[in-house]
């Protein structure tokens, strides 16, 4: 979810990031005082309330040990620490180029997840890797943006981001790859372009866009957009049946961070084990603000390693598509969050 733009004037001048704006929004509705720490720069704000002073970074608080933001940082050592824990983390290896180990980890599980070990936002991350050749191409990838490579077997199922502040379970959002739902009426293209303007939202924080554009336009995406398509059977000039749905991108052939994703709200399908499950994760890590990445088949059932796992602890949070999911109920997770950093 992106910023697009708003009215700057009840903002002070360069703040662009729209966590940011969420947190001085909410401040000032709950008589908060909230600004820059330095003019100028966002990476700090600093919150007055009484005689209480906090200063936070987006959603990273005062009370985040340094150790643990470290920890968040490197995914082999949260592994780690979640297995110690009993938790279930699907089987891994870290590596540093390609090479028998890499091989014999693939071979192994048939189906893996290339990533980068210490970056962020999908960036270098390959899915469903199932070939030899497939499996270089993604280490060549990931290695341009970390200090290592994490081999981990691919989970099926679906993916769930789990926000915990304060040893509490505040959201649930379920995210898949954007696909669009015939009517019997319209076209694919069609379908696909009204999906682009709904993407669109008025808010009190100015215009968002709940995920990038599908690209109708650029040569080479609307060359793999057909490739998806023809897959299924379809073109972009034929009419679906009404509920069919069409998913638009191919996992195997697009990079992770390339993808545009649903973020629909499902907190009150989370079974009570696995809410338990997220908090100790949360814990065991010592992050007091955490979005956990889970991919199991229902977040109804508890979450087992012969049916998901936790692929990812975040110690630095987006709450925006929390309050601004494509689907589902809108949660107000930043009166949550302002509420635990100023009161507890």
């Amino acid at each position: 979810m992106n910023f697009m733009s708003t009215s700057d004037s009840v903002f002070p001048k360069g703040m662009e990031n729209l966590q940011n704006r969420l947190i001085l929004h909410k401040a000032r509705e709950m008589g908060i005082r909230c600004e820059p720490l330095v003019d100028g720069c966002e990476d700090f704000l600093k919150l007055s309330l009484e005689h209480k002073q906090v200063i936070i970074n987006k959603t990273r608080t005062h009370r985040l040990p340094l150790i643990a933001g470290l920890l968040a940082k490197n995914k082999q050592a949260c592994n780690l620490l979640l297995q110690e824990q009993g938790m279930p983390v699907p089987p891994h290896i870290v590596v540093t180029a390609m090479g028998q180990e890499a091989e014999a980890f693939l071979g192994q599980h048939g189906s893996i997840v290339v990533k980068p070990l210490d970056a962020s936002s999908s960036q270098g991350v390959t899915l469903d890797v199932r070939t030899d050749a497939e499996l270089n191409q993604a280490i060549q990838l990931a290695a341009g943006f970390g200090s290592g490579i994490l081999l981990q077997q691919y989970v099926i199922g679906t993916d769930y981001r789990v926000l915990i502040i304060n040893e509490q379970v505040a959201a649930v959002n379920q995210y898949r790859p954007v696909y669009v739902v015939g009517n019997g009426r319209s076209s694919v293209r069609e379908l696909i372009e009204t999906l682009n303007n709904s993407r669109i939202m008025e808010t009190e924080i100015g215009r968002v866009e709940a995920f990038p554009e599908i690209e109708l336009h650029h040569e080479l995406a609307v060359v793999r957009l057909l490739n998806v398509l023809r897959k299924q059977g379809v073109s972009l000039d034929d009419v679906p049946l009404g509920g069919k749905e069409i998913e638009l991108y191919d996992l195997r052939n697009s990079a992770a961070g390339k993808i545009s994703e649903y973020y629909c709200d499902c907190m009150e399908h989370i079974h009570p084990d696995n809410a338990r499950m997220m908090v100790q994760a949360a814990r065991a890590l010592r992050i007091d603000v955490a979005g956990i990445d889970v991919r199991c088949k229902d977040i109804r059932v508890p979450v087992t390693s012969a049916q998901g796992g936790i692929l990812e602890v975040n110690a630095l949070p987006d709450l925006t598509h929390h309050v601004y999911p494509h689907g589902g109920t809108t949660r107000d997770v930043v009166r949550q969050y302002l509420e635990y950093v100023c009161h507890s």
